[in-house]
């Protein structure tokens, strides 16, 4: 069963990390003992893919949950949104021009500063999609801030000397064909003007999404386009040698890797061809009802994975049962409770 939720019933707030507006919603415990979980969406979503898992973790209590409209979505800023004709003079072989705004180090580095603003030293991060990226990010470069690190769907993978391009990984893996056209000029213009089409594709019943849910992505989508979101693309070569000082490095932070095995694009044996050597503390669960769109498709399933997880590094007591209707149940009385505090405001993408 499926809930409707209101965007604008959530407490929405922002933040100034790294010189850009962040606009996040914050929910859940305000205790000083309270865990704080930041998740990290994906291309081309919002914090509302997180809806489900933002009213599960609440209701539990003792988590505070924070979920960002990453840099160039949303509400948040969108450095380079006007750089397209730019795009188009400064092609390079390496996929054209990219604000370096968008550097996954860089983008790590705002959200440590947005723990900084809420007053937190240390957070769990779960990723999904492009999500876990930023995450992985998160636990090399910036260890002592995170307490745990969680990829829904798509691995870590170790970082390279050499430089792993857009055609390496449509090698690896054919359905990431898309990602050529997402890193050619003018590809955003393209994109802005099939946005209705685009979520349409994507954002479906069969997903766990609305026709108020895709009504949300539309707009948002429609306001800021897709110049910051294909940056994270163009980011993959752009920024590589920022990365270099993370070759060999190993990953002390805790990790959880969740992997969907029905994916369509990032399948359980993709998933698992990465070596988990380098990591000091891994384990790899799955979820074998669900596709891409996971955290809507099946929440009932993630939530009870994240719960079990962060009860077992936390020791977390939660009178919570993990049947369905409990959690949809959590779910209605979370909506129906929320109060508005603050608000300021086809192809192979059909499968992201």
């Amino acid at each position: 069963m499926s809930i409707q939720f209101n965007p604008l019933k959530f407490n929405h707030q922002t933040a100034i990390c790294g010189g850009f507006k962040y606009h996040y919603v914050d929910e859940g415990s305000r205790d000083k003992d309270a865990i704080t979980v930041v998740l990290i969406h994906g291309f081309p979503d919002l914090w509302y893919g997180w809806r489900y898992q933002i009213q599960y973790l609440a209701s539990l209590g003792g988590y505070r949950v924070i979920a960002p409209d990453m840099l160039g979505y949303g509400e948040t800023d969108k450095p380079g949104v006007d750089d397209d004709d730019q795009c188009a003079k400064n092609t390079t072989e390496i996929g054209g021009y990219c604000h370096p705004a968008y550097s996954i180090r860089s983008i790590a580095s705002h959200l440590v500063e947005l723990l900084d603003h809420l007053q937190v030293q240390k957070a769990v991060f779960v990723g999904h999609d492009w999500g876990t990226g930023i995450v992985a990010r998160l636990g090399w470069h910036f260890p002592e801030r995170v307490l745990a690190a969680i990829a829904i769907g798509n691995p870590f993978r170790p970082v390279t000397e050499h430089l792993v391009t857009i055609e390496d990984y449509i090698k690896e893996n054919p359905a990431f064909q898309y990602m050529e056209y997402f890193v050619t000029p003018g590809a955003a213009s393209e994109m802005n003007g099939m946005v209705e089409d685009i979520v349409n594709d994507i954002f479906t019943d069969e997903s766990g999404n609305s026709n108020q849910d895709r009504i949300f992505y539309i707009q948002n989508l429609k306001n800021g386009g897709f110049q910051g979101p294909l940056s994270y693309y163009k980011s993959i070569e752009a920024f590589h040698h920022e990365e270099l000082c993370l070759v060999g490095k190993r990953f002390i932070v805790p990790t959880l890797l969740l992997i969907v095995n029905n994916d369509p694009i990032l399948h359980g044996e993709y998933c698992r061809q990465f070596s988990t050597d380098y990591f000091d503390s891994i384990e790899i669960d799955e979820i074998q009802t669900g596709e891409h769109w996971i955290l809507t498709q099946n929440p009932e399933a993630v939530n009870r994975k994240l719960d079990d997880y962060l009860r077992k590094l936390f020791g977390q007591n939660k009178d919570v049962s993990e049947s369905s209707a409990a959690v949809t149940l959590a779910a209605a009385s979370f909506v129906s409770n929320m109060s508005v505090r603050h608000h300021g405001r086809q192809s192979n993408i059909s499968r992201l």
